[in-house]
């Protein structure tokens, strides 16, 4: 039978696993980053090795041999680095330290280069090469408005360029910068998730169901010189299920024309009036190879049994178990839009020596 186990690499050296309390692990989309918090015993002084922006790697997964294994029997979940260190010295003594992947340098750093005509995926490169990330960038020939990149953060001015080109923008695990289509030909099963199914059940799930922040009508607005500029798009289908319009009013002073407001309604219209069921899943075994966007299956639920896609999940290990908590929807999540929203600022969030460590694994 199987054992959970899980290494953190610091700087390219391993943490024993008795000397690892916890492990947790946060994985989001897009505009959030991925995120980690370890708890060690410090009785060996940990915390005067531990230091801020070191790099951290971290290994979960299962072994055959819990007396014996290696980090090659893990899977690679998280690479980033470290924000803080947070040593006890009380009577438990141990330290605690949080980090985000390499994301985080984007999302706390202002745009501030001198404007020159640039394409998106000119901007992209540049951002790239200025954090040394491997770039995997799909090429752009328009140029952009200088407005669209000024006095805002990284992040955000990357996942507006990446809207507006219909791409998607993130780094992963392995530090590889990525900017261009969503890849939308993965559609395997990753984990199965069994309700009242007797010996298969493995979870317990919530799920939501309803319109209340869904709009099947957006009118987009500006006035310029006391004329009103507008365009409307409207889901029929929706108004129909729905048995009544609800409109969704967007404001914005970068329309000039009748027609460029009707094409900015026709664009907006998708992301809000989103009519999906979405969930959480808790209390399952947890899956190292889980990652946003995957589709998992549910069963023993009723009508709400089907395939949904993650659009967040929670890896937590500690020396009971391997334990995770996904949050799904039932629609690929197509906009980024959507995400926008950092886990610093998540009640969700993790954020809110004279020993060195050991290079070996048991």
């Amino acid at each position: 039978m199987s054992s959970p186990r899980g290494l953190i690499e610091v700087d390219g050296q391993l943490l024993r696993w008795p000397d690892l309390i916890s492990i947790r692990v946060i994985g989001t989309l897009y505009m959030a980053a991925d995120s980690f918090e370890v708890k060690v015993n410090n009785s060996l002084m940990l915390s005067d090795w531990f230091k801020k922006n070191q790099e951290i790697k971290i290994y979960l997964g299962y072994v055959q041999d819990p007396n014996r294994w290696y980090k090659n029997e893990l899977e690679h979940v998280f690479t980033g680095k470290i924000d803080g260190v947070s040593p006890s010295f009380s009577g438990d003594m141990t330290c605690r330290i949080i980090g985000r992947d390499y994301s985080a340098p984007f999302l706390d750093t202002t745009f501030t280069v001198a404007y020159a005509e640039r394409t998106a995926s000119q901007i992209a490169s540049l951002l790239c090469s200025k954090y040394g990330l491997t770039p995997n960038i799909t090429s752009t020939t328009e140029i952009i408005d200088r407005d669209m990149y000024q006095n805002r953060k990284e992040w955000e001015i990357l996942q507006s360029l990446a809207d507006h080109e219909g791409f998607i923008c993130y780094v992963d695990k392995n530090k590889t910068f990525y900017f261009g289509q969503r890849d939308l030909s993965d559609e395997e099963i990753e984990a199965n998730l069994f309700y009242r199914m007797g010996f298969k059940s493995n979870c317990q799930i919530d799920f939501d169901d309803n319109a209340v922040d869904s709009f099947n009508q957006v009118t987009v607005r500006h006035y310029t010189q006391k004329q009103l500029i507008e365009g409307t798009a409207k889901n029929d289908t929706l108004i129909e299920s729905m048995g009544q319009v609800k409109e969704r009013v967007y404001y914005s002073s970068k329309v000039k024309t009748q027609a460029e407001a009707k094409q900015l309604a026709d664009k907006l219209l998708p992301e809000f009036s989103r009519y999906v069921i979405t969930g959480k899943a808790s209390k399952m075994a947890g899956v190292p190879t889980i990652a946003c966007e995957k589709k998992v299956s549910v069963a023993g639920c009723g009508r709400f049994d089907g395939n949904y896609y993650v659009e967040r999940y929670d890896l937590t290990l500690n020396k009971q178990g391997f334990l995770m908590g996904l949050d799904i929807t039932s629609l690929r999540p197509d906009e980024a839009e959507q995400y926008r929203q950092d886990l610093y600022s998540s009640d969700s969030s993790i954020l809110g020596s004279s020993r060195k460590l050991g290079s070996g694994t048991l």
